[in-house]
C-alpha cells in the first residue's frame, strides 16, 4: 500500500517508520523542508504533483502543524484519498466543525482521528473497569513536562508546540487527556477553565492549562496540564462508590483501594518492556482496516468535535472568567 505522510516532523517521522516497518510504501507530502529526510523517502510539496507522479495514492496520515489540518484533510477528501488525522482534528472549534460539514457532505468515511492513548493498556482496562467501581463521585487527571525537555537535540523554541500561530498550546498538545475524560466518563455539564502563558519560556502558546468538569448528577473532573513540571506527570484518580483507582504511566500501574479495604492493590500493571510505539502501529492497523472495511473509525469526527466543544468551553471561560455550559458552545 502507498501511504502518503504529509509533514515530517517528530510525529511524520514516526509514522513513515511505522508505515515502512508494516510492510507499506512511505511518500513524503511537506509544507516546508526544515526537517532532513532521513529516510530517503520520494517527497513532493504540493498534493497534485503527488498524485500525477505516484499514480494511485491508497492513503494518508496528517502530521502538519494543527493550523493546516483542515485544508490537508479537504485537500484529500477532493481526491477520495483515506486519511489518518493526527490529533487535534484543528486548530479551534470553528475548524473542526467545517472538517465535520465536508466529511459529512461528502459522505466520506473512510478516515481515523489518531487519539492514539485510547491503545494504550492501562488506559484501556480502566475503561474496562469502570463499571466494577459504581457511580463515579470525582476525578482528576494531569499530564505535563518542561517543553525544553520533550524532545532531546530539538530546540524547543522551533516546535510547533511553542507557536500559536502552527496550533501550538499545552492545551492542543495534552488534548489526549481531554479526549479520554469524555470517552471514560462522558461530556459534562458545565466547564470552569484557565489558560495562560506564565512561564519565562520563549514560545507564543499557552503553557498551563487547568479547568473543572461538571456533570448533571453532581460528579466532577479535574484537569490539570502544562509544560512546566520538571518532572514528568500523566496519570489520573477516580473516587467512586466502591472504590478509589489510581493510574500513573510513569509506574505502568493502576492501584485500586476499595471501600472494604485500607490497602491499595496492584489491579493492572503494564510489561516493563512496553514500547509506547504500539499505540501507534494499533491506531495505524486499525485504520487499514477501515479502508478495507473490516472496521470503522477510533474516534469519529463528531467525538474528536465534541473534544473541540469541550476545549472552546475551557478558553471562554477562561477568557471571561466564569462557569460556561456545555449547551451553549454549537455542536
Amino acid at each position: 500500500m502507498k501511504i502518503l505522510i504529509i509533514g515530517y516532523g517528530s510525529i511524520g517521522k514516526r509514522h513513515a517508520g511505522n508505515v515502512i516497518a508494516t510492510g507499506h510504501q512511505a511518500i513524503l507530502l511537506r509544507h516546508a523542508g526544515n526537517n532532513l529526510n532521513t529516510e530517503n523517502l520520494r517527497e513532493y510539496y504540493a498534493l497534485e504533483d503527488a498524485i500525477k507522479s505516484e499514480g494511485k495514492i491508497d492513503a494518508a496520515i496528517i502530521c502538519s502543524p494543527t493550523s493546516r489540518h483542515l485544508d490537508d484533510a479537504a485537500g484529500l477528501i477532493k481526491f477520495d484519498i483515506p486519511f489518518l488525522m493526527e490529533k487535534p482534528p484543528a486548530v479551534d472549534l470553528n475548524s473542526a466543525l467545517k472538517l465535520k460539514k465536508i466529511i459529512e457532505k461528502n459522505k466520506f468515511k473512510k478516515y481515523d482521528i489518531a487519539f492514539n492513548l485510547r491503545h494504550y493498556p492501562g488506559l484501556q482496562f480502566i475503561k474496562y473497569y469502570l463499571p466494577e467501581m459504581g457511580r463515579v463521585y470525582s476525578a482528576r487527571v494531569s499530564a505535563g513536562f518542561y517543553l525544553p525537555h520533550w524532545r532531546e537535540n530539538v530546540d524547543y523554541r522551533q516546535m510547533s508546540s511553542a507557536r500559536k500561530e502552527l496550533g501550538g498550546g499545552v492545551h492542543l498538545d495534552l488534548i489526549h487527556e481531554i479526549d479520554y475524560i469524555l470517552w471514560f466518563f462522558g461530556l459534562p455539564e458545565s466547564v470552569i477553565g484557565y489558560i495562560n502563558r506564565i512561564s519565562n519560556l520563549e514560545i507564543s502558546s499557552e503553557d498551563i492549562c487547568s479547568a473543572i468538569f461538571q456533570y448533571k448528577d453532581g460528579s466532577l473532573v479535574q484537569l490539570y496540564l502544562d509544560y512546566l513540571s520538571h518532572k514528568r506527570l500523566r496519570g489520573c484518580q477516580i473516587n467512586a462508590e466502591n472504590s478509589t483507582l489510581e493510574w500513573s504511566m510513569d509506574s505502568g500501574r493502576v492501584m485500586n483501594s476499595s471501600r472494604d479495604k485500607h490497602q491499595a492493590e496492584e489491579i493492572f500493571k503494564i510489561d516493563p518492556a512496553y514500547d509506547l510505539n504500539d499505540t501507534y502501529i494499533k491506531e495505524l492497523n486499525n485504520f487499514l482496516e477501515v479502508i478495507s472495511g473490516k472496521s470503522v473509525a477510533g474516534v469519529s469526527i463528531a467525538e474528536a468535535v465534541d473534544t473541540m466543544r469541550v476545549l472552546e468551553a475551557i478558553k471562554i471561560s477562561s477568557r471571561k472568567g466564569k462557569k460556561v455550559l456545555l449547551k451553549h458552545i454549537r455542536a
